[in-house]
């Protein structure tokens, strides 16, 4: 699973995933590594190729502190999941850089391929749904690092269709 970690202005990328009993993570671009997590009530040990990490963890569904002896560690966590919910819901994601699908439909046009400079509001692809051709535009000014779909291809709402690398020098 893929969550939105923001500590200290930053967001990061982390991918979670359980693999025969094993925990696999994954940050930003970084290879995959593979941890092992225990946990006591607050209390979590993490033990990675990097060492041992010990820390006591408190928070709601989103807000989160790390107590530790070097400094606590304010953060919050967000699923992928929950951030595509909130876009379909018309929410202002202020740092999200990808294009998702907002209904299901077909994709009828592609108009722009990987490595393509484009600007907010310009059109990457066309997307019949309802019997209607909704245009598909970025929400960032960027490059086009992914096209995830094909023309011709039926998606779902929710479905990742183009991720866009933000850039401010565009």
């Amino acid at each position: 699973m893929l969550f939105y970690i923001r500590y200290q202005e930053q967001e990061y990328k982390v991918r979670v995933e359980s693999r025969d009993e094993q925990h696999w993570v994954k940050f930003g671009d970084e290879p995959e590594q593979l941890v092992d997590i225990s946990s006591y009530g607050n209390d979590y040990t993490l033990l990675h190729e990097k060492g041992v990490f010990n820390a006591n963890i408190v928070g709601d569904k989103t807000d989160y502190t790390v107590w530790r002896p070097e400094g606590n560690l304010n953060f919050s966590v967000e699923s992928e999941y929950r951030r595509i919910v909130g876009l379909l819901r018309g929410q202002n994601l202020e740092v999200e850089n990808n294009v998702y699908a907002k209904m299901p439909g077909k994709i009828t046009k592609i108009s722009t391929v990987v490595g393509n400079t484009v600007a907010t509001g310009d059109s990457l692809m066309v997307m019949e749904a309802m019997k209607m051709e909704n245009e598909i535009k970025a929400l960032v000014d960027g490059r086009v690092k992914n096209v995830c779909v094909k023309e011709g291809q039926a998606v779902e709402t929710g479905t990742l269709l183009v991720e866009i690398d933000p850039q401010s020098d565009t």
